[in-house]
């Protein structure tokens, strides 16, 4: 039997995400392309993070009964989030990747209390602010200090996951012929036709960052010409990565691998989105990072107030769709497409104005 005492959260991982794959079938879990999707995800970002997915599978096992509970099979509620002594709270996640983003986002805030490592997906976890206004935060590094009111009341909660993590650690892998395909990917194709341009003014993205989520804009300007001129002038200090014309046409100026110079500055953004409240959290000075640095922006010539053509709209929401397949943090919901009033609701309260359709766009991306 393994000490709970002895265990730490973070470290390598001390069993392989085949055994866990093995362990779930040999106990019979259910939804299993969601498990193994939460299985691969957690070793991932577990490796990135620095913590051991291993332990962390273990607790789903106990949280979930291997895989096989309703909180599980019906919202994919991997480690009892919002089920407490007081009640169900109805959490769910969409798929097995956002469960396990949000199993550990939520274990961390015990852990490391604010962990910067796992940033970007904190606004998954609606319950991630209560162990550390419980007094929580940071409190938990090995094992043993999980239980009796950190995470779980029962006295027996590191036991228990102990229990699941020696006989993990038994399991043999499944042979790679047993187990299921790689799930196929699909290949991100942009629209035909995107004329580039270029311009001096952009930066590389931080190593290991990419898109999360889109900025639509409106040029304030109906020449494309005096938008061109605008962006490659290195004095101005502007670009985008996308415009579109009100034909339809895409003209592109930076690489979506480097951050292009559109969104300006942060002033009285929007609160109620909740990747927007985190990444302005993340730029707040001193040091700060750059929001540019985890966006894609597209601007649309127009004015503001006018319609946008159904041929430009049409443009827009084909390089949405190729930014949703490249960039799998990109999401078509609405904190991740955000419009640049969110950001700047003072100096940009018009961009891209009342007649764009974000909602026409979101849902044709499927969200």
């Amino acid at each position: 039997m393994i000490d709970p005492a002895q265990v730490l959260l973070e470290g390598p991982a001390t069993a392989t995400g085949a055994q866990a794959m093995a362990y779930a079938r040999a106990r019979g879990a259910r939804r299993l392309e969601a498990v193994d999707a939460f299985i691969a995800e957690l070793w991932a970002i577990c490796r990135r993070a620095g913590y051991d997915p291993a332990v962390v599978f273990a607790q789903f096992c106990d949280e979930t009964g291997a895989g096989t509970s309703p909180a599980w099979t019906a919202r994919l509620n991997p480690g009892g989030i919002g089920i407490t002594d007081g009640g169900d709270e109805g959490i769910a996640f969409r798929s097995g990747e956002d469960a396990a983003r949000a199993m550990l986002v939520h274990l961390s805030a015990y852990v490391r209390g604010y962990d910067p490592a796992l940033w970007r997906y904190i606004a998954l976890d609606p319950r991630y602010v209560k162990p550390l206004e419980l007094g929580y935060g940071a409190t938990v590094r090995r094992l043993a200090d999980l239980g009796g009111g950190a995470w779980a009341s029962n006295p027996r909660y590191a036991a228990q996951i102990a229990g699941h993590l020696a006989a993990l650690r038994a399991t043999a892998a499944a042979p790679a012929s047993a187990m299921p395909p790689e799930p196929a990917v699909a290949r991100a194709v942009a629209p035909e036709g995107i004329v580039w341009i270029g311009t001096p003014n952009f930066h590389p993205r931080p190593a290991s960052v990419e898109p999360e989520a889109i900025v639509f804009h409106v040029t304030d300007d109906l020449a494309f010409a005096n938008v061109r001129d605008w962006f490659r002038r290195p004095e101005s200090g502007a670009s985008s990565h996308f415009v579109v014309g009100q034909d339809g046409a895409i003209a592109q100026f930076v690489s979506t691998r480097d951050a292009a110079w559109t969104n300006g500055v942060i002033r009285e953004p929007r609160e109620d989105l909740p990747w927007l409240r985190e990444a302005v959290r993340r730029c707040a000075p001193p040091g700060g990072a750059n929001l540019n640095d985890y966006t894609v922006t597209i601007e649309c010539i127009g004015k503001p107030g006018l319609p946008f053509p159904q041929e430009q709209i049409a443009s827009v929401i084909a390089l949405a769709r190729y930014l949703l397949a490249r960039y799998p943090a990109i999401r078509p919901v609405r904190d991740r497409f955000l419009r640049h009033s969110d950001i700047d609701a003072v100096s940009r309260s018009y961009c891209p104005g009342p007649t764009f359709p974000l909602g026409q766009v979101i849902a044709a991306c499927g969200g």
